[in-house]
């Protein structure tokens, strides 16, 4: 065996994995978008999608890998094919397809489809080609080492996928933290592209001068129960197993560093990197597969208590944090490494095998955590995890038959989390555990969704004016100058304020978009607090996501308000983007206003807010340090005399105001007046707008470099 084209087919799987990340962050970002589906539902559809397309793409590589006399010419073309697909790809994004896509959904859901159902075909047709070939590759790379460089002994299969996930890691990383906001996501497929291009060409170079590959010794039949062999059945259950914990592990890190898109690549880049540190320690060594599967289970248990100390803490680096919580993905890549090993006799056949058994494994291991494991609490899907673990180490063992006593286990301590999926901490936190998310209580009633502030329960009338939400509605209220509202729109209805004080207008029908179901246990809980906004007259809640519903209700209003939860959320900017604003007023009724949530964190995300109203609205106003920017088509005559007239008109709007004239005037300022600012500061924007192909606003510290402060007058003239 010689090492150089080992080496050169080692580099190239690395390229493929950087590549390969690349693409799967970019491509379900792109469907998202394209789709709409933001809700937990249908981003696992697409997930589910994608790593079926891989399995399949695994184990119809498998099966050809040994009539293949040139399997390395076959990676080269692989990679080539990927490519091609991002080129296609990166090509429907750069088309307007936005009126044909909603289109179709509008005719599909008249038909009476579900709309997943369209998300799943959607995606399945976008990704079916390209996923199938990125599946194809380890089990090419496996036959190529075995059949064509003259690979012995089974120590370099764990390396196939070690240096492929290191490549992955990377790729993770640079997607979500550095290509996106720095170039977009077009830009950063071509660079995916690239990627695959010089993987295609370190292949093509390891396969100069290798003539064809001899076939392996027919090998004796070897029972499987079901279709899969023991290590693929062993293979599956460790997909499931570690495909529930990642997506458990970035709802960890979601809480205790908040959901921004660092988050997630710090996530992902994390457990594939610790991941890949097992499989290579498999490599070197032939691991006790039950003693490991235990020490897993243990390092899963410990997940929990060191989790409460980093969000207790409070000021940790997020590597630190991911790298102490992904421990136990250290036991899981020991177990894959050694199981892979053992599937392995004809590499490419094999590899394709388990790796299909595996991913199989993995797609049910998303859907069950998206579906059941996330509405218990932590602590409990933990504890599933950790027997679920152990039980494998038992299987793998000669204690075979005490498997099932752990299993069983296993769902009696999830079955647990699930009958109580309310938790409360020592210091009196309640927290509701839900798929859309963890939305947390305070003793002195603040709101946490996601680690993110929120806002707070009313006591007795003090939410007026006090948080933001009440004065989003109240600023785009006194914006529309006395025009008629008939009915409104809140996409982010969170808690509730924002529409009810809306339906303290008299006359008004509100509509309120909200994403997170898990909302619903707060407001039940806590009808009170929440201004009984679940029942409140002239309120109609609408539980989906909201620029889906845009699209597809072409319903008019005179008044909406879009408050994401945080600018530097991740996928803040799709309810800020040109794109999206676009949407918004096109379904605005004429005179109609827009109020956005605007100022936070570095000036530059606020300039960018302002750019891409500018773009579509002739007229914007602010209130209260630019926290709240109202945008129309129509001017902007508020007037003290006017403001002090609508405090004069008798709703409970009125009144509302009242009381906020009375709180301001009574702590030494200037009275409800005296927040309103005029038209937008300075007349200055960013040197960009917002837009779904770039998502910078989500990245403040790289919009603060890179964002310029440019007069009014370089936007168009004409708002569209």
């Amino acid at each position: 065996m010689s090492r150089f084209p080992i080496a050169l087919l080692l580099l190239g799987l690395v390229l493929s994995g950087v590549a390969g990340v690349l693409n799967q962050v970019l491509w379900q970002r792109a469907l998202r978008i394209f789709l709409g589906g933001s809700e937990t539902l249908s981003a696992m559809v697409v997930v589910v999608v994608f790593l079926g397309g891989l399995g399949a793409g695994a184990a119809l590589a498998g099966r050809r890998a040994g009539a293949l006399a040139r399997p390395l010419r076959a990676l080269a073309l692989v990679e080539l094919g990927l490519a091609l697909s991002n080129l296609l790809v990166a090509g429907l994004l750069s088309l307007d397809l936005t009126s044909s896509v909603y289109a179709a959904q509008r005719f599909a859901v008249g038909a009476g489809l579900p709309l997943r159902a369209v998300y799943a075909v959607a995606a399945a047709a976008l990704l079916a080609v390209p996923t199938l070939l990125m599946g194809a590759t380890v089990p090419l790379a496996g036959a190529a080492a075995q059949r064509q460089l003259g690979a012995r002994g089974d120590a370099l299969v764990p390396a196939l996928f070690v240096v492929n996930t290191a490549g992955a890691a990377v790729g993770a990383w640079s997607a979500s933290a550095v290509l996106l906001p720095a170039i977009g996501q077009r830009a950063s497929l071509l660079v995916a592209l690239v990627g695959n291009v010089f993987a295609a060409l370190v292949f093509a170079v390891a396969a100069r001068g290798r003539g064809p590959a001899p076939p392996l010794p027919a090998a004796a039949p070897v029972p499987s129960p079901g279709g899969l062999r023991p290590a693929e059945w062993a293979g599956a259950a460790l997909g499931f197993l570690s495909l529930c914990f990642e997506v458990l592990l970035l709802r960890a890190l979601t809480l205790a560093y908040e959901p921004q898109p660092s988050t997630f690549a710090v996530s992902l880049a994390a457990y594939l990197v610790v991941w890949s540190l097992g499989v290579s320690l498999a490599g070197a060594v032939r691991p006790q597969r039950g003693p490991v599967a235990f020490a897993t289970a243990a390092l899963l248990l410990g997940v929990a208590p060191a989790h409460a100390a980093l969000r207790a803490a409070g000021d940790t680096a997020p590597w630190l944090g991911a790298a102490l919580l992904s421990a136990p993905c250290l036991g899981f890549g020991l177990l894959y490494g050694a199981l892979a090993r053992a599937a392995a006799a004809d590499w490419g056949r094999d590899l394709g095998r388990f790796s299909a058994a595996n991913t199989l494994g993995s797609c049910a291991g998303v859907v069950f955590f998206t579906l059941v494991g996330f509405e218990a609490p932590l602590v409990h899907g933990l504890g599933f995890l950790a027997a679920g673990v152990a039980a494998v180490g038992l299987a793998l063992t000669r204690a075979r038959p005490a498997a099932p006593a752990l299993g069983a286990l296993a769902a009696a301590v999830l079955g647990l989390g699930l009958a109580t999926p309310t938790t409360t901490n020592d210091a009196g936190e309640v927290a509701w555990w839900g798929r859309d998310g963890v939305v947390e209580l305070t003793p002195d009633g603040q709101v946490f969704i996601d680690g993110l502030w929120h806002t707070r329960l009313s006591r007795g009338g003090d939410h007026i004016g006090e948080p933001y939400a009440w004065l989003m509605a109240a600023a785009a209220v006194l914006g529309l100058d006395g025009r008629p509202l008939r009915r409104a729109l809140v996409i982010g209805a969170g808690i509730g304020v924002s529409s009810v004080t809306l339906a303290g207008v008299e006359g008004v029908q509100v509509d309120g978009y909200e994403i997170n179901r898990t909302l619903l246990r707060l407001l039940r809980a806590h009808p009170v607090g929440t201004l009984h906004s679940l029942d409140a007259p002239g309120v109609r809640w609408i539980w989906g996501d909201a620029r889906t519903g845009l699209a597809l209700d072409e319903s008019r209003y005179d008044l909406i308000l879009s408050a994401p939860l945080h600018l530097r959320a991740a996928g803040s900017s799709l309810l800020l983007s040109d794109e999206y604003l676009a949407l918004a007023k096109s379904r605005l009724n004429p005179g109609g206003v827009l109020a956005v949530y605007a100022n936070e964190g570095v000036e530059a995300q606020s300039l960018l807010v302002q750019r891409t109203l500018a773009e579509h609205f002739a007229h914007r106003v602010t209130w209260s340090d630019g926290l709240v920017t109202v945008a129309s088509d129509a001017p902007f005559t508020l007037t003290e005399d006017r403001l002090r007239a609508r405090m004069e008109a008798g709703d409970r709007f009125a009144e509302e105001l009242w009381a906020f004239e009375v709180a301001l005037r009574a702590e030494g300022g200037g009275g409800v007046w005296s927040l309103y600012e005029g038209a937008a500061r300075a007349g200055l924007v960013a040197d960009r707008p917002i837009t779904d192909d770039h998502p910078l606003l989500e990245h403040p510290a790289r919009a603060a470099t890179t964002v310029q402060a440019v007069p009014l007058t370089t936007v168009r003239a004409a708002p569209r």
